[in-house]
């Protein structure tokens, strides 16, 4: 297959001729320039508005987010080591006493070209969630896999710690065949020994890193001397950028300074500066990272240049290009061009790396900025891609979330399949608790409304938070597509200190108008303020705060396609139950749907309602709640 085409080869899904009208998918070249400069730490780095909670201080509380959570980690611990490093073993020429078909297959099988990715994925997750939960046995089993890695390492010579041969670095270099993406395979090894020390703080993972690294020293001193040329950047290397930005970051050893100096000039960073569309058309997953490269270096080294970059893509990805409903904004795994969706319209649609990706990059623009347009599209993300990417039984992942009418989700199986996909649904649901809670040096902000348990500190305070959902939530009586419903937070905060410090609560940008603030039942007046927060400032020995948001559903056209629209319960697309697209009025019913009779609106089923379309009665459930079951995100508008 030429190198024009996904490198995701086993999963090249291509839009059928009609649906590209002309449009030719392509990747986009991104070798950097030929005045390419070194890259220097300015004096005095940025600070971010908002600092993230350190793992192991925040808990999920029993719900939504936690039950899918733990899926996954019975997951990460039903797999063993041993399976998880059997392409590593195999480079390393360690036996494996055992048949093909007992071996993990699909893109873990020893004949796929991007065989082993999948340990780093599972790396990162287990070291992620062993650190919020102080679970010993999985941080052993995290500390085990870095050990079985160090042994392939010196098995290989001292440096290599590929799951592939060193050779397909030889065939990226002379392109004359096709290679699927060797330094994304490397890179997903490498991400996971990074996480391993940053969450389990675990030196023999960071020694493995750096003799890892030694070997991308030598290999980029041969291919680019100079730091300039098109090699470095193939192979789906965006990834790479982050990790040599993260690397000097913990050691401040300048040769990674010069890596990630000879990784920081894709073309595509020049194209987003100058206001052009770098991204149409272009492979969505191998472009993200690069992004995130850039938004890590800014942090490390402090040049403006990297941050402006992340700005401009972010425009370009998001504000400028439109999005589907669920924030998904990729159609065969390739950008959709700027506010033609209703073309693309189909069974491929958002890939769930995308998801995963755009909600880190979200993140970083939200510590920079603090504003809550980040939080709210992180917010829509998780219940729209996380969770609706997820099977709620099983805890498998849907590679694409498919739009269509009349779509039904596909599920990956435990050992046969082993998409990149796999790998970030395992890291997406390790990150839940870093989401929830910021803090500042005079103030803590509450992000996302998900169940919890935080310990922190502002100032010399001690400080521990609970936030619960109220049960009186969506209870309010409803009749016509214009009713509003409820959505009660609740925060008990108890403090060793009478210090004063600030509360910051996220407006929502779904809430009909800014939330109303008890504190120990007493209304509280609160302005919204210009980032987008509910603030209240005052002395927290113990307190108990009920925020309350108006809502009701909404629809949101089809960018490209106005004819066509998505209904949305606040940030939660819902999806109709039928396999042809609904045709509603502008005055189509909606009513809620009952588990009983009704009973003083106890028993409605929250997010679940009755929709009158053309074709009968239909029912509305949550994109995230459907597994099996065929189903329509969008409605057709009658005229």
């Amino acid at each position: 297959m030429p190198h024009a085409l996904s490198p995701r080869l086993p999963l090249v899904f291509l839009l059928s001729a009609s649906a590209l009208v002309g449009q030719v998918l392509h990747i986009q070249d991104v070798a950097g320039s030929n005045d390419q400069p070194a890259i220097q730490p300015a004096s005095v780095l940025p600070q971010a508005a908002l600092v993230s909670i350190p793992e192991g201080q925040v808990t999920l509380s029993p719900g939504l987010f936690r039950s899918r959570r733990e899926l996954t980690k019975a997951y990460i611990l039903r797999l063993k080591n041993e399976d998880l490093l059997q392409n590593h073993y195999l480079e390393a020429g360690i036996r494996i006493d055992k048949t093909s078909d007992q071996m993990h297959q699909g893109w873990e099988a020893p004949q796929s070209q991007l065989r082993g990715h999948f340990a780093g994925h599972w790396l990162s997750a287990a070291a992620r969630m062993a650190a919020n939960d102080h679970d010993p046995l999985l941080a052993d089993r995290a500390a085990q896999l870095v050990q079985g890695l160090a042994r392939c390492q010196e098995l290989n010579g001292g440096e290599w710690v590929g799951s592939i041969p060193e050779k397909y670095f030889k065939i990226l270099e002379d392109d004359e065949e096709w290679i699927w993406s060797p330094q994304y395979t490397l890179h997903k090894t490498m991400m996971g020994l990074a996480d391993d020390y940053r969450y389990l703080h675990n030196p023999e993972a960071l020694a493995v890193e750096e003799r890892s690294a030694d070997w991308f020293l030598d290999w980029t001193n041969k291919v680019a001397p100079d730091g300039r040329g098109q090699t470095i950047y193939n192979g789906e290397a965006g990834g790479m950028l982050e990790v040599w930005a993260d690397l000097y970051s913990i050691t401040k050893n300048p040769k990674y300074l010069e890596l990630a100096s000879r990784y920081a000039h894709p073309a595509m960073f020049a194209q987003v500066l100058a206001g052009a569309d770098a991204l149409t058309d272009n492979h969505a997953n191998a472009s993200i990272p690069w992004f995130q490269g850039a938004a890590r270096l800014y942090e490390v080294i402090g040049d403006p240049r990297y941050r402006k970059i992340v700005e401009e893509f972010w425009k370009s990805a998001v504000e400028t290009r439109g999005m589907f409903a669920t924030t998904g904004a990729n159609a065969g795994e390739f950008w959709i061009p700027p506010g033609q969706f209703g073309r693309f319209l189909g069974m491929r649609t958002q890939e769930h790396c995308t998801v995963y990706n755009m909600i880190r990059i979200a993140s970083y623009l939200y510590r920079w900025t603090g504003e809550s347009k980040y939080a709210d599209y992180i917010e829509r993300a998780l219940y729209n891609g996380v969770l609706a990417q997820q099977n709620s039984s099983t805890g498998m992942v849907s590679y694409f979330l498919p739009l269509a009418p009349g779509a039904k989700k596909s599920w990956s199986t435990e050992t046969r399949d082993f998409w990149c996909c796999l790998g970030t649904l395992l890291q997406a649901q390790a990150m839940y608790e870093s989401l929830i809670y910021q803090s500042a040096p005079d103030a803590v902000t509450v992000s996302q409304f998900i169940p919890s348990k935080a310990h922190l500190a502002v100032g010399a305070a001690k400080i521990d938070l609970q936030l619960e959902l109220g049960d009186e939530a969506d209870r309010a009586n409803f009749s016509n597509p214009g009713d509003t419903t409820r959505f009660d937070v609740d925060l008990t905060i108890t403090s060793n200190s009478d210090a004063a410090w600030t509360l910051r609560v996220r407006q929502p940008a779904w809430a009909l108008a800014p939330g109303t603030v008890t504190v120990d039942g007493t209304p509280v007046v609160v302005q919204v303020s210009d980032h987008g927060f509910l603030e209240v400032r005052r002395a927290w020995r113990s307190a108990h705060v009920s925020v309350s948001f108006l809502k009701h559903l909404t629809r949101e056209p089809l960018p490209g396609d106005n004819r066509r629209f998505a209904l949305l319960d606040g940030p939660i697309v819902l999806a109709a139950l039928t396999p042809i697209e609904p045709e509603v009025a502008a005055n189509g019913a909606i009513t809620p749907e009952y588990e009983h009779e009704y009973l003083d609106g106890r028993d409605w089923r929250r997010n679940h309602y009755w929709l009158e379309a053309r074709q009968g009665r239909l029912e509305l459930e949550p994109l995230y709640e459907i597994t099996d079951e065929t189903y329509s995100v969008y409605c057709a508008a009658l005229p």
